[in-house]
């Protein structure tokens, strides 16, 4: 390890820490990470593809499977990177032969499930060890060194991204034209889109790779750095180059120099020598004792003071009675039992609780199992688009397109009923659009139905709609009510636009 050149700052860390310096990591060399990895993640796709024969269900088990042939270089390419030496990419099958070696082959066998396999990756390829050498060094570097949790969260991540291009697609697709099935994209192995499944996971694997592979490698820099003492061994290092001459070799005294320190040292130890030590103090001898009748008189004296000789007289008062006798009754046995039976109650209901509660969940248990079952939980057709039923007529015959409407509306007019004869001259339009081939939605707007009249039958076609849809806007948003004579004038153009003038005519003039 030349630790002269990394790119990092070599200091004890904890696990999160290296975790986090490896996705800064995996930010900054994003781009040429993720090409990387699908230099060498589309060959093995396609000789997947082949392999299984088109099978989606095996083609993604196969892929999955050989993620570790991704991840080597993406470890190959850190390991240089982070001593300054970027490996372009158009070295990059020179890359993959360095990488695909045979001490990659546990890791597609048995070594395959593991959790700590960014973390034993860089062991197994970098350190060059093999047998019972290799297993004691992954063992000694693996304690504590969090790789497990690694796996989990970009797991978690993988997840959340395939499962967030699956929703993003289906939801986004507009109506009318060709959706995603969910179903069929995570169980239908036959359909495509299972394949469009299993694309979307090889995406989300190509994005959360460069990041598990980073964070693996800081984990392994970090569980060295912390054993072997890199960090010191480095300022060992920068310190012995900042002491050296221009010549490289080691700094060392003059001859001028060394002649005065071993004069100083010299003269230091004679003024040692010469030291007389320090002064002698004499020690004072303690005081003597009193005698012990001038003890006593001195003790006499201390308590003759108020402070200790005061004397004080407090009264109590005292019970002399008879405790048994003063004792209260106790309660009556009745009570006692009625508190025993309480408890035995209180115990009956909670067991009770307990089994009503194992039941519900049981049933809850049952019924979901139940709608597990294969084929019950299907997508919900949606209820083919049926169009609003045409406007009756005051005799109860469905017509729009004859002079029904007609009668309808004039005599919604003559009951002083604008806003219903305009709501009934609107709907008979809506109905005459259908029935010459423009599919309105239930749900459409009066601005949606006018455009999808105007792109179907053209401007000039679509104008007596025009003038009627901005009619209707005025009176249902702006409370603008229209004149009976525009109403009518409206209904004329209708009847025009709809060729059924002249039966309108001839049934009024019957009537």
């Amino acid at each position: 390890m030349e630790l002269d050149r990394i790119t990092v700052a070599l200091r004890p860390r904890g696990v999160w820490e290296r975790l986090d310096l490896g996705f800064a990591l995996a930010r900054a060399w994003f781009p040429t990470l993720w090409a990387l990895w699908w230099l060498s993640a589309l060959p093995i796709a396609l000789l997947a593809l082949l392999l299984t024969g088109a099978r989606a269900d095996w083609w993604g088990i196969l892929v999955w499977w050989c993620k570790p042939l991704c991840e080597v270089p993406l470890v190959w390419w850190i390991s240089r990177a982070l001593f300054g030496e970027r490996t372009p990419l158009r070295s990059a099958p020179g890359l993959l032969r360095a990488a695909w070696t045979r001490r990659l082959i546990p890791y597609l066998l048995w070594r395959r499930l593991t959790a700590r396999r960014s973390f034993t990756l860089p062991i197994g390829l970098l350190e060059g060890l093999d047998g019972k050498a290799l297993g004691q060094r992954r063992q000694l570097l693996s304690v504590g060194a969090g790789a497990g949790w690694l796996t989990v969260i970009c797991y978690h991540f993988e997840a959340i991204l395939w499962g967030g291009q699956l929703l993003s697609l289906y939801y986004l697709i507009p109506n009318g034209l060709a959706g995603l099935d969910l179903e069929a994209a995570l169980t239908d192995s036959q359909s495509w889109p299972y394949w469009v499944s299993g694309g979307c996971y090889l995406l989300a694997c190509s994005v959360i790779a460069p990041f598990y592979v980073c964070a693996g490698f800081t984990l392994y820099i970090g569980r060295r750095t912390e054993l072997e003492a890199w960090d010191l061994e480095l300022a060992f290092r920068q310190g012995r180059a900042t002491g050296a001459s221009g010549t490289g070799a080691p700094w060392r005294p003059k001859a001028d120099s060394r002649r005065t320190v071993a004069l100083a040292g010299l003269l230091c130890a004679a003024l040692l020598l010469a030291w007389p030590g320090p002064p002698a103090f004499a020690q004072a001898a303690p005081p003597p004792l009193p005698e012990p009748t001038a003890a006593r008189a001195l003790i006499t004296e201390v308590l003759a003071d108020e402070t200790f000789g005061r004397t004080r007289q407090s009264s109590v008062w005292t019970y002399i009675g008879d405790e048994a006798a003063d004792e209260e009754p106790s309660a009556p046995r009745w009570l006692d039992g009625l508190g025993d039976l309480a408890v035995i109650l209180g115990r009956v209901f909670k067991t009770l609780l307990v089994v009503l509660a194992v039941a519900a969940l049981a049933l809850l248990i049952q019924r979901i199992l139940r709608d597990w079952q294969p084929g019950t939980w299907r997508r919900r057709a949606r209820p083919a688009t049926r169009p609003r039923e045409a406007v009756t007529s005051l005799g109860g015959e469905a017509d729009p397109s004859t002079a029904n409407l007609a009668q309808a509306v004039r005599a919604r007019l003559a009951a002083a009923d604008p806003r219903g004869a305009l709501a009934l001259l609107y709907r008979g339009a809506i109905a005459h659009l259908r029935s010459r081939g423009v599919a309105i939605p239930d749900a459409a707007t009066e601005g949606e139905c006018l455009r999808l009249a105007t792109d179907h039958l053209g401007a000039a076609d679509a104008a007596p709609f025009r003038y009627l849809t901005r009619d209707w806007q005025a009176l249902a948003y702006a409370q603008h009510t229209p004149e009976p004579q525009t109403i009518a004038a409206r209904l004329t153009d209708w009847l025009h636009w709809t060729g059924a003038a002249d039966g309108s005519e001839s049934t009024d003039h019957a009537g």
